[in-house]
């Protein structure tokens, strides 16, 4: 079968490289002049399974009203009366419960850790190198409110088997020393030490 991929980052290379293993004949298309040049060339670098999470979920709505009024506002939406937009908005609705959020977590982690699986089989396949490093994420929590609030997400975790620590703010501090100088800044952090950072340029 021949095979258009358009976008040479590092989701459009890894796929190209997987449906030619598959025996197809790919081609790659990219509007820059080299690959890698977009959202692959400078983003955080991370796989975190873990962090994977809907956009629906508790509370999003009233977020998302306050979200219109910020000048620099994590989500943009641009409403307009047609109804594809009405569907996604009531889709959106109905799934921000606390029920529909645990079951698409469940469902996005599940997928992310088969991702990440997948992309040792690649880098151990090929020895592929891009500063790949499996030392684990932090999540900082600035009030113990957001720490506590974390325990819904690390019970998905827990159900799936996903390896996590919730720390105290020493235990940061023992996991990454540089925060002694910053500690009076979070009151604990949850660990993720399966995770893994690289350079999705290099890649």
């Amino acid at each position: 079968m021949q095979v258009m991929v358009l976008g040479s980052g590092v989701i459009g290379v890894a796929c190209a490289y997987q449906l030619a293993l598959a025996g197809h004949e790919v081609t790659v298309i990219d509007r820059q002049p080299g690959a890698g040049l977009e959202t692959s060339y400078a983003n955080a670098g991370e796989v975190s399974p873990g962090y994977s999470a809907p956009w629906a979920g508790p509370g999003v709505p009233l977020k998302a009203i306050k979200w219109l009024l910020m000048r620099h506002r994590p989500l943009v939406i641009r409403p307009h009366l047609d109804m594809g937009m009405l569907r996604w908005g009531l889709a959106m609705l109905r799934n921000c419960t606390a029920a529909r959020y645990e079951i698409n977590k469940r469902r996005m982690v599940r997928l992310a850790e088969y991702s990440r699986d997948r992309l040792r089989e690649l880098r151990d396949n090929t020895g592929i190198h891009y500063d790949e490093r499996v030392q684990g994420t932090l999540q900082l929590f600035r009030t113990q409110r957001q720490l506590d609030a974390v325990g819904a997400d690390t019970a998905i975790l827990r159900r799936d088997g996903v390896r996590f620590e919730v720390l105290d703010r020493d235990g940061c501090i023992r996991h990454e020393p540089a925060l002694e100088r910053v500690r009076e800044k979070f009151v604990g952090g949850l660990l993720l030490p399966g995770d893994e950072t690289g350079d999705c340029f290099l890649f």
